[in-house]
């Protein structure tokens, strides 16, 4: 008898159990879902005070990228020429050899520019002041022709959203061989090289770009016509000259054979 009670409040317990667990379920299945989602944080999702710290963030990178921290005077003296033993001007022009050149691009009528978009702080990469203003005193801008320099310099000079219509030749799939040269309010009529200096004489005027392309091969090329450098390095000054020799721009360019 004892034996018959004990299975009988065991199965009694068992009963509860299976339908506290039955209610448990039909109360889950029958509530709704939650619905949970991810969005990401719009500006105008955001506080006063939150917008205007993101803003003051934003603001403070573009200034750094501007101009210095403080005060500051800054000299941007360009590198002094490794090339040794240059001569006058007209020293070159007389006794240094004429080499061909190729124009890519001219427009005589074209505007330098005061300021152009790429050069906004929202861009970054061509923003700092300094670099724009150092750039503003020159005329003259030589690179190697890869695609990595050449994007510089037509940044740096103001060219860039013309640059499609400039196609630099490239000899035997090697664009480091052309040497681009950008000559701004200044059209170039020769080119004389002796030794390492490179004379560009031309005419200076008011507005225009022209933008030449030289053959390195013509450079390293002695009064004999045979080459005198091979896999080797060498500075060059280029030097942008009016007719009687007064210079007005240069720039010292290593040029890889």
């Amino acid at each position: 008898m004892v034996v018959i009670k004990s299975l009988f409040d065991r199965n009694k317990l068992i009963l509860y159990i299976l339908v506290i667990i039955i209610a448990f379920l039909v109360y889950a299945l029958t509530q709704p879902k939650p619905q949970v989602s991810i969005k990401t944080v719009k500006e105008s999702q955001l506080d006063e005070t939150q917008r205007l710290v993101r803003e003051n963030q934003g603001l403070r990178k573009r200034l750094a990228k501007l101009e210095p921290a403080i005060p500051v005077k800054i000299v941007t003296a360009d590198k002094p020429s490794a090339a040794t033993d240059t001569l006058s001007v007209l020293s070159v022009m007389i006794e240094g050899t004429r080499i061909p050149f190729e124009t890519v691009y001219l427009d005589k009528a074209w505007v330098r520019p005061d300021y152009e978009p790429y050069w906004h702080s929202q861009n970054g990469q061509w923003s700092n002041l300094p670099d724009r203003i150092h750039s503003s005193y020159h005329r003259l801008f030589v690179t190697l022709g890869t695609e990595s320099l050449w994007n510089e310099t037509i940044h740096e000079c103001g060219i860039a959203e013309f640059a499609d219509r400039i196609n630099l030749p490239v000899n035997e799939n090697k664009p480091e061989d052309t040497i681009a040269v950008v000559a701004v309010q200044h059209q170039i009529t020769d080119l004389v090289v002796l030794n390492n200096q490179v004379i560009m004489i031309g005419t200076p005027s008011r507005t225009g770009v022209q933008v030449l392309a030289i053959q390195e091969r013509d450079l390293i090329q002695s009064l004999s016509g045979e080459l005198v450098v091979h896999n080797d390095s060498q500075e060059y000054l280029f030097q942008l000259v009016t007719p009687d020799g007064y210079e007005l721009d240069y720039r010292n360019v290593i040029v890889l054979f």
